[in-house]
C-alpha cells in the first residue's frame, strides 16, 4: 500500500478506523477546506460518510441515507485511490448501505465501513 504522506489524514483516517466518526468528520473537515481538487472529492465523500454514521448512530435513518447517497454519488465520480484508500472499495460499501438504508426498516444493518488498501482489499 502506498503510504500515506499527510499526518493529518493519517490521523482522520485512524479515526474513522475506530469508528468515531464525529471526531473524523471534523479532522477531514479541516483538510478538505485546505485542498484542491482532486483531493477536494474524495475528502468530502469521506466527511459525508462519517456524518451519515453519526445520523445512524442517533437513530436518524433518512439522514444516514441521505448522506450515503451523496457520498456514493460523489465517490461514483473520484479516482479509484486517495493516498492508499481504495475508494472502489468504500463506494461499493456505500451502495450496500444505501440499498439497506432505503428498504424498509428491518434486518440487520450492515458493517460499518472499513478502509482498505486497492492492492490488497485488507483493512487500511
Amino acid at each position: 500500500m502506498a503510504a500515506c504522506p499527510d499526518p493529518a489524514l493519517v490521523s482522520a483516517l485512524a479515526l474513522f478506523a475506530q469508528e468515531d466518526w464525529y471526531a473524523c468528520h471534523d479532522a477531514l473537515e479541516a483538510l478538505w477546506q485546505e485542498s484542491l481538487e482532486p483531493r477536494r472529492r474524495p475528502l468530502q465523500a469521506l466527511i459525508q460518510i462519517s456524518v451519515a454514521m453519526v445520523h445512524w448512530q442517533q437513530g436518524n435513518r433518512r439522514g444516514a441515507a441521505l448522506l450515503w447517497g451523496e457520498a456514493v454519488a460523489r465517490l461514483s465520480r473520484c479516482c479509484d485511490e486517495l493516498d492508499g484508500v481504495d475508494l472502489g472499495h468504500l463506494h461499493h460499501q456505500g451502495r450496500y448501505w444505501l440499498r439497506f438504508l432505503q428498504a424498509p426498516p428491518g434486518g440487520s444493518a450492515p458493517p460499518p465501513p472499513r478502509l482498505s488498501s486497492p492492492s490488497q482489499g485488507a483493512p487500511w
